[in-house]
């Protein structure tokens, strides 16, 4: 069987590729260009031209979760009983219907992929939070949605949330959700999981969204007018704050999360994926070079080098 994918870093794709290792099916997974897309042949075999696509001996499957449920097919990721397979379906339903929707308008504007609206984003990020309280009270003392093992329901739904976690759905607020991020920290660690996604981490503080500009138009305006002037004879005004440089620098378009993604799953780091990172870095970017000097007893004892180092990476800035 084949999965294709149109982009390295499918998240709905990968989620299919941790589904058939936890089934053991064998799935070779391609990444189809734009010039193979567009040929007759093609489009007669993807009929909604939507990615994933898994391709059998039998016929094609599009939409992720219909991929996912084909290749759960025969294992305990469909539920052991009527009743747990008809819960797997709820969840599924659920994530697709409600969940992932809900997300979008937040996740396109922290990604810079689409100008949003501050009511759009709030409302986003709001909503997003209101599922996953949901899913934190129906979690309850579970450590899977439904039954005692990991379902489809667990892999599709963690996966819809990778982005939001690298995001909006920062540090602070996963404190707040216990029993959901204790369940989210659990799909992220299974084996299989991470031979797909590699490791997942939350982001320590919310991305600065990108808002439409007309609105910082009409904030700055209204800033300005309820600014009062000075009257003669009064101190010179304070000098105007310089510009940081790096506002100088022109727009990237390079995408940080979605390398490092691509790049952690990439099997040959050493080579093809250095030169994944040099075709796809511009302007306003710079290698550095660091170097930690151990001092005293440092580095003899595992937690406490990590944390160290973590410490001194974090603080690089």
């Amino acid at each position: 069987m084949e999965l294709h994918v149109n982009y390295s870093f499918n998240f709905f794709g990968m989620a299919c590729q941790v589904v058939a290792k936890m089934a053991n099916k064998k799935v070779d997974v391609k990444v189809i260009d734009k010039d193979t897309i567009a040929t007759p042949a093609y489009k007669a075999m993807n009929m909604t031209m939507k990615f994933p696509m898994l391709k059998t001996s039998e016929g094609c499957v599009n939409e992720s979760v219909a991929i996912a449920k084909f290749l759960a097919n025969g294992s305990k990721m469909m539920g052991a009983n009527p009743v747990e397979r008809a819960q797997i379906d709820q969840w599924l339903y659920w994530a697709v219907s409600t969940c992932l929707p809900t997300q979008f308008p937040a996740l396109m504007g922290a990604l810079g992929h689409a100008v949003q609206t501050k009511e759009a984003y709030a409302k986003s990020t709001t909503d997003t939070k209101a599922n996953i309280k949901s899913m934190n009270v129906a979690l309850g003392d579970n450590n899977w949605l439904v039954g005692n093992e990991a379902s489809v329901a667990d892999i599709i739904l963690a996966a819809y949330f990778v982005m939001a976690a690298g995001t909006f759905l920062d540090a602070g607020f996963k404190k707040a959700m216990p029993k959901w991020a204790a369940w989210f920290d659990r799909v992220c660690k299974l084996p299989q999981w991470v031979a797909v996604f590699g490791h997942v981490k939350f982001a320590q503080k919310p991305v600065a969204p990108k808002f439409a500009e007309g609105e910082k138009k009409v904030v700055k305006a209204a800033a300005t007018a309820a600014k009062p002037k000075k009257a003669e004879g009064d101190e010179d005004e304070e000098p105007v704050k310089a510009k940081n440089p790096l506002d100088l620098l022109p727009a990237t378009k390079f995408d940080l999360f979605t390398f490092k993604t691509t790049f952690t799953n990439h099997p040959d780091k050493r080579g093809a994926g250095i030169d994944l990172l040099l075709e796809l870095i511009d302007e306003g970017w710079a290698f550095w070079y660091l170097q930690y000097e151990m001092f005293g007893t440092e580095g003899q004892v595992l937690f406490k080098t990590v944390n160290l180092c973590n410490g001194f990476v974090q603080r690089f800035e």
